[in-house]
Protein backbone atom coordinates (compact mmCIF):
# COMPACT_ATOMS: atom_id res chain seq x y z
CA UNK A 1 0.00 0.00 0.00
CA UNK A 2 1.54 3.01 -1.23
CA UNK A 3 1.58 6.29 0.92
CA UNK A 4 1.07 9.61 0.51
CA UNK A 5 3.43 12.55 2.39
CA UNK A 6 0.73 12.70 5.67
CA UNK A 7 0.83 9.16 5.83
CA UNK A 8 4.54 9.06 5.33
CA UNK A 9 4.43 11.61 8.58
CA UNK A 10 1.87 9.44 10.65
CA UNK A 11 3.78 6.41 10.19
CA UNK A 12 6.91 8.42 11.47
CA UNK A 13 5.31 9.31 14.93
CA UNK A 14 3.83 5.97 14.79
CA UNK A 15 7.82 4.58 15.01
CA UNK A 16 9.16 7.35 17.39
CA UNK A 17 6.33 8.54 19.55
CA UNK A 18 3.10 6.79 19.14
CA UNK A 19 1.44 7.48 22.02
CA UNK A 20 1.73 11.53 21.95
CA UNK A 21 0.78 11.11 19.08
CA UNK A 22 -3.03 10.06 19.77
CA UNK A 23 -2.57 12.28 22.65
CA UNK A 24 -0.27 15.32 22.58
CA UNK A 25 0.68 15.74 25.99
CA UNK A 26 4.36 15.02 27.14
CA UNK A 27 3.63 13.00 29.95
CA UNK A 28 3.29 10.45 26.52
CA UNK A 29 6.12 10.89 24.84
CA UNK A 30 8.45 7.70 24.30
CA UNK A 31 11.39 9.38 26.56
CA UNK A 32 8.53 10.00 29.02
CA UNK A 33 6.36 7.05 29.41
CA UNK A 34 6.39 4.92 32.61
CA UNK A 35 4.07 2.24 33.35
CA UNK A 36 1.84 4.66 35.17
CA UNK A 37 1.61 7.47 32.40
CA UNK A 38 0.41 4.30 30.22
CA UNK A 39 -1.89 2.98 32.48
CA UNK A 40 -3.37 6.79 32.67
CA UNK A 41 -3.44 7.10 28.99
CA UNK A 42 -5.55 3.82 28.80
CA UNK A 43 -7.97 4.67 31.65
CA UNK A 44 -8.76 7.93 29.26
CA UNK A 45 -10.43 5.76 26.66
CA UNK A 46 -11.82 4.02 28.99
CA UNK A 47 -13.83 6.92 30.03
CA UNK A 48 -13.92 8.58 26.79
CA UNK A 49 -15.61 4.96 25.89
CA UNK A 50 -18.43 5.01 28.84
CA UNK A 51 -19.04 9.05 27.36
CA UNK A 52 -19.92 7.65 24.24
CA UNK A 53 -22.36 5.03 25.85
CA UNK A 54 -24.05 6.87 27.87
CA UNK A 55 -24.60 9.63 25.20
CA UNK A 56 -25.77 6.99 22.73
CA UNK A 57 -28.31 5.97 25.35
CA UNK A 58 -29.17 9.23 26.21
CA UNK A 59 -29.47 10.79 22.84
CA UNK A 60 -30.51 7.84 20.42
CA UNK A 61 -32.15 5.63 22.85
CA UNK A 62 -30.36 2.61 22.05
CA UNK A 63 -28.34 0.22 24.55
CA UNK A 64 -25.36 -0.24 22.99
CA UNK A 65 -24.18 -3.62 22.53
CA UNK A 66 -22.41 -3.91 19.76
CA UNK A 67 -21.64 -7.66 17.49
CA UNK A 68 -19.19 -6.29 14.87
CA UNK A 69 -17.97 -2.66 16.10
CA UNK A 70 -14.89 -0.58 13.78
CA UNK A 71 -12.78 1.75 15.16
CA UNK A 72 -11.73 3.98 11.92
CA UNK A 73 -7.43 5.53 12.93
CA UNK A 74 -7.54 3.05 16.13
CA UNK A 75 -3.86 4.15 16.92
CA UNK A 76 -2.62 2.30 19.77
CA UNK A 77 -5.69 0.81 20.33
CA UNK A 78 -6.92 3.55 23.54
CA UNK A 79 -10.48 3.88 21.89
CA UNK A 80 -9.89 -0.18 20.65
CA UNK A 81 -9.44 -2.23 23.60
CA UNK A 82 -12.39 -0.88 25.70
CA UNK A 83 -14.77 -0.97 22.65
CA UNK A 84 -13.54 -4.72 22.13
CA UNK A 85 -14.65 -5.72 25.48
CA UNK A 86 -18.14 -4.61 24.96
CA UNK A 87 -18.34 -5.38 21.82
CA UNK A 88 -18.29 -9.57 20.38
CA UNK A 89 -15.84 -8.95 17.59
CA UNK A 90 -13.70 -5.27 17.17
CA UNK A 91 -11.85 -4.58 14.06
CA UNK A 92 -9.24 -1.24 14.29
CA UNK A 93 -8.21 0.82 10.96
CA UNK A 94 -5.31 2.43 11.10
CA UNK A 95 -2.71 3.94 7.86
CA UNK A 96 0.59 3.22 10.19
CA UNK A 97 1.92 -0.20 10.22
CA UNK A 98 3.82 1.19 13.92
CA UNK A 99 0.74 2.23 15.54
CA UNK A 100 -1.17 -1.21 14.52
CA UNK A 101 2.11 -3.61 15.91
CA UNK A 102 1.55 -1.28 19.34
CA UNK A 103 -2.19 -1.71 19.00
CA UNK A 104 -1.33 -5.43 18.66
CA UNK A 105 1.14 -5.72 22.10
CA UNK A 106 -1.49 -3.74 23.44
CA UNK A 107 -4.55 -6.03 23.29
CA UNK A 108 -1.88 -8.92 24.10
CA UNK A 109 -0.91 -7.85 27.56
CA UNK A 110 -4.48 -6.53 27.96
CA UNK A 111 -6.14 -9.90 27.21
CA UNK A 112 -8.31 -8.58 24.10
CA UNK A 113 -8.49 -11.75 21.95
CA UNK A 114 -11.73 -10.57 19.53
CA UNK A 115 -9.75 -7.71 17.74
CA UNK A 116 -8.50 -7.96 14.16
CA UNK A 117 -6.68 -5.01 13.27
CA UNK A 118 -5.90 -3.32 9.54
CA UNK A 119 -4.30 -0.63 7.29
CA UNK A 120 -6.77 -0.47 4.57
CA UNK A 121 -10.67 -0.24 5.03
CA UNK A 122 -11.68 -1.04 1.48
CA UNK A 123 -9.84 -4.54 1.82
CA UNK A 124 -12.51 -5.68 4.83
CA UNK A 125 -15.20 -7.10 3.88
CA UNK A 126 -18.67 -7.31 5.77
CA UNK A 127 -20.45 -4.16 7.63
CA UNK A 128 -20.77 -3.17 11.01
CA UNK A 129 -23.14 -2.56 14.08
CA UNK A 130 -21.16 0.39 15.06
CA UNK A 131 -18.37 2.32 13.81
CA UNK A 132 -16.57 5.08 15.78
CA UNK A 133 -13.96 7.38 14.59
CA UNK A 134 -12.37 10.35 17.35
CA UNK A 135 -9.57 12.90 16.19
CA UNK A 136 -8.93 11.18 12.92
CA UNK A 137 -10.25 12.72 10.25
CA UNK A 138 -8.58 15.87 11.41
CA UNK A 139 -6.00 14.83 9.85
CA UNK A 140 -6.79 13.80 6.17
CA UNK A 141 -7.74 15.92 3.71
CA UNK A 142 -11.27 16.56 3.72
CA UNK A 143 -12.28 15.24 -0.19
CA UNK A 144 -10.18 12.04 1.20
CA UNK A 145 -11.63 12.02 4.29
CA UNK A 146 -15.23 12.98 2.62
CA UNK A 147 -15.15 9.92 0.83
CA UNK A 148 -14.08 7.84 3.46
CA UNK A 149 -16.66 8.92 5.72
CA UNK A 150 -19.35 7.67 2.44
CA UNK A 151 -17.39 4.13 3.07
CA UNK A 152 -17.87 4.23 6.46
CA UNK A 153 -21.58 4.92 5.98
CA UNK A 154 -21.99 2.54 3.50
CA UNK A 155 -20.80 -0.62 6.01
CA UNK A 156 -22.77 0.61 8.84
CA UNK A 157 -25.74 -2.15 9.37
CA UNK A 158 -29.51 -0.75 8.83
CA UNK A 159 -30.05 0.10 12.75
CA UNK A 160 -26.44 0.34 13.43
CA UNK A 161 -24.83 3.64 15.61
CA UNK A 162 -22.08 5.78 14.11
CA UNK A 163 -20.13 8.45 16.21
CA UNK A 164 -17.35 10.01 14.27
CA UNK A 165 -15.11 13.32 15.13
CA UNK A 166 -14.74 16.21 12.37
CA UNK A 167 -13.24 19.47 12.99
CA UNK A 168 -14.14 22.24 11.16
CA UNK A 169 -12.66 25.58 11.98
CA UNK A 170 -9.59 26.86 14.08
CA UNK A 171 -10.17 29.39 16.86
CA UNK A 172 -8.23 32.98 16.32
CA UNK A 173 -5.54 32.11 18.48
CA UNK A 174 -4.42 28.70 16.73
CA UNK A 175 -4.98 30.64 13.05
CA UNK A 176 -2.35 33.16 14.04
CA UNK A 177 0.10 30.82 16.06
CA UNK A 178 0.66 28.48 13.39
CA UNK A 179 -0.35 29.64 10.37
CA UNK A 180 2.11 32.21 10.20
CA UNK A 181 4.89 30.30 11.77
CA UNK A 182 4.54 27.49 9.43
CA UNK A 183 3.33 28.80 6.12
CA UNK A 184 4.99 32.49 6.26
CA UNK A 185 8.44 32.27 8.58
CA UNK A 186 11.47 30.68 7.12
CA UNK A 187 12.11 27.50 9.29
CA UNK A 188 9.16 28.11 10.87
CA UNK A 189 7.67 24.96 11.46
CA UNK A 190 10.94 24.31 13.40
CA UNK A 191 10.40 27.28 15.46
CA UNK A 192 6.85 25.79 16.29
CA UNK A 193 8.42 22.33 17.26
CA UNK A 194 10.36 24.01 19.28
CA UNK A 195 7.99 26.05 21.00
CA UNK A 196 5.60 23.09 21.27
CA UNK A 197 8.91 21.54 23.23
CA UNK A 198 9.32 18.78 20.10
CA UNK A 199 12.34 17.71 18.19
CA UNK A 200 12.58 20.84 15.36
CA UNK A 201 12.47 18.00 12.43
CA UNK A 202 9.61 16.62 14.01
CA UNK A 203 6.73 16.09 11.44
CA UNK A 204 3.68 17.80 11.38
CA UNK A 205 0.40 16.27 10.89
CA UNK A 206 -2.07 18.38 8.68
CA UNK A 207 -5.26 19.72 10.62
CA UNK A 208 -8.17 19.95 7.88
CA UNK A 209 -11.53 21.54 8.31
CA UNK A 210 -14.94 19.74 7.03
CA UNK A 211 -17.58 21.68 5.64
CA UNK A 212 -20.63 20.32 7.92
CA UNK A 213 -23.22 20.89 5.38
CA UNK A 214 -21.30 18.28 3.24
CA UNK A 215 -21.28 15.83 5.86
CA UNK A 216 -25.26 16.43 6.50
CA UNK A 217 -25.45 15.60 2.86
CA UNK A 218 -23.89 12.54 2.94
CA UNK A 219 -25.62 11.32 6.19
CA UNK A 220 -29.21 12.01 4.28
CA UNK A 221 -28.04 10.34 1.48
CA UNK A 222 -28.43 7.38 3.76
CA UNK A 223 -31.97 8.37 4.88
CA UNK A 224 -30.08 9.13 8.70
CA UNK A 225 -32.57 11.58 10.62
CA UNK A 226 -31.88 10.42 13.90
CA UNK A 227 -28.74 12.77 14.59
CA UNK A 228 -27.33 14.30 18.22
CA UNK A 229 -24.37 16.97 17.64
CA UNK A 230 -22.07 17.74 20.21
CA UNK A 231 -19.62 20.11 19.73
CA UNK A 232 -15.43 20.03 21.01
CA UNK A 233 -12.47 22.05 21.38
CA UNK A 234 -8.83 20.47 21.16
CA UNK A 235 -6.27 23.08 21.37
CA UNK A 236 -8.75 25.92 19.52
CA UNK A 237 -9.71 23.29 16.94
CA UNK A 238 -13.56 23.73 16.51
CA UNK A 239 -15.17 20.52 16.07
CA UNK A 240 -18.29 18.23 15.91
CA UNK A 241 -19.24 15.08 17.15
CA UNK A 242 -21.87 12.99 15.58
CA UNK A 243 -23.87 10.38 16.87
CA UNK A 244 -26.17 8.58 14.25
CA UNK A 245 -28.03 5.39 13.75
CA UNK A 246 -28.96 4.26 10.15
CA UNK A 247 -32.72 3.77 9.73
Amino acid sequence: MLLNEPDQDWEKIGRKDPYFGVLRHPQYRTRSLTDETREQFFQSGEARVRTVIDTVERHLGVTLKPRRALDFGCGVGRLLIPLARRSDHAIGIDISASMLAEARLNCEARGVGNVRLARDLSAQDGTYDFIHSHIVFQHMKAARGEAVFAQLLGRLEPGGIGVVHFTYAKSRFSQTLRGILVSRVPFGSYLFNLFKGMRPSAPHLQMNNYRLDRLFVALQHERIADLHVEFTDHGGYLGVVLYFRKP
